[in-house]
């Protein structure tokens, strides 16, 4: 009938900082392709040139987390870079950049609802612990 809902306090304060930390970044992700399209598209080539830089610091790590995060950062950025290149309308690079686009509004589409599902599913072990 009911899913059986974590009662362990780690466990559910992991799903609340997962639910708060995806939806606020996929709302990030929409302002930054939002931002990429500025100044003829320079402001998404630079916030993609950066992002791509934290996420080759964050490969370079040694924990897997920190990995994971690197490719996430490195694959949101190198969109975000071609988001930006979009603006410029170069014949070959466009049709891939206008896919990109779509691709960073389906990412940030599905990081806000796995957000609102995990925050769903904390409200709701917190309510099964009252």
């Amino acid at each position: 009938m009911y899913d059986i809902e974590p009662t362990d306090s780690k466990e559910l304060s992991n799903r609340g900082f997962k639910g708060i930390s995806a939806t606020v970044g996929g709302v990030a992700l929409l302002v930054l392709k939002g931002i990429a399209g500025l100044l003829g598209g320079i402001v998404g080539v630079g916030i993609g040139v950066i992002a791509m830089g934290i996420g080759v610091s964050g490969l370079k790590s040694g924990t897997r987390a920190d990995k994971t995060g690197g490719a996430v950062a490195l694959g949101a950025g190198a969109l975000l870079a071609l988001t930006g290149i979009a603006r410029w309308h170069i014949p070959i690079i466009s049709g891939l950049a206008s896919f990109s686009t779509g691709l960073v509004t389906l990412g940030a589409v599905g990081l806000i609802g796995y957000g609102l599902w995990n925050v769903f599913k904390f409200v709701r072990g917190l309510r099964n612990r009252a």
